[in-house]
This record gives C-alpha cells, structure tokens and sequence, in this order.
C-alpha cells in the first residue's frame, strides 16, 4: 500500500509457503512492481499511480523470513530506488505499519458482508473490499503516521490502542 494506491491482492494458493523465491518471484516480480509502473493520477486504488515520486518514497516490510531474506534484499535494492534494509527498518509493531491498520478496516468491511461459505467465494469478497478502499483512506493512515510515531515514542515504546 501507498498514500495513493494499493497492488494487486496476492492470494497464496492452498497449502503454499511463502519462502524468499515465491515472494520475490510472485509478490515482487508481480504485483508489486506492476503498481510501482503505474502512471495514472485518477481511477481505483488499483489503477492510479503508486506513488507521486518513486525516487523520494520508501519500500518498506515486515520481518518475516522472505522479507529478510538475502534474495529478496538484493532483488529491492536492484529494482526499488527507495528501499530500506532490514537493518534499518522500525521496531516490529503494528503501530509503526500503516498496512495493519488497512487490514483492521478490510477485515471490518468483510465482516459486514455475507459470510463467505467456500474458498471462492471468501477470495471474492478479498477481492471486491481491496478494490474498494477508499483513497482518502490510504492518505490518512500514510499522514498520521508522524503523530502515531511520536505518540510510541511518548509511551516509551508501548501499544498505542485505539
């Protein structure tokens, strides 16, 4: 996710691992660097524009194995011009990730809709509220992120809440 836009939902195939060569060859290689191509200023959250200026924005991930992994580091620092390495990026807390606040609001719309009662029809539903988000949305949680850094800073490191 960005300020302005989200990539394709990926939804790993049953009983599939994500190690570094899928995530690099189905998540990196995929989704996520067909979003950073985009150019448009308008349209869906899957249609517009990544970011207003690659070169001044910043890839970052979580800590899971793909995400750490030497292949994957070496496959954003080649593709991404702003990419931290894991040994930069902030404390693993889902205070300091924008996207765990997106996924609070996709999980919350999802459960305001008709359960889904097979696998089909539950990736449907993924896919119809991830195409949904609001952009307005994504600029707010990319915005507050400054305050909801200092506010972690302010508690010392402790759980923001609600």
């Amino acid at each position: 996710m960005s300020a302005n836009a989200v990539s394709e939902l990926h939804i790993l195939p049953q009983k599939c691992t994500v190690n570094a060569k899928y995530y690099v060859d189905n998540i990196l290689t995929g989704p996520c660097k067909a979003a950073f191509a985009r150019r448009r200023l308008r349209g869906t959250v899957l249609q517009r524009r990544f970011c207003e200026n690659m070169s001044k924005s910043i890839f970052q991930q979580d800590g899971g194995p793909a995400h750490t992994s030497k292949l994957s580091q070496e496959w954003c620092q080649l593709n991404l011009v702003g990419c931290w390495g894991k040994e930069i990026w902030p404390g693993n807390s889902p205070d300091l990730s924008p996207i765990e606040n997106l996924w609070a609001v996709v999980k919350q719309s999802l459960s305001e809709m008709p359960s889904a009662t097979n696998l089909e029809m539950l990736e449907k539903n993924l896919k119809t509220v991830w195409s949904n988000i609001n952009p307005d949305l994504l600029r707010k949680l990319i915005d507050g992120m400054p305050a909801r850094m200092r506010k972690c800073v302010d508690l010392k490191g402790g759980y923001i809440g609600k």
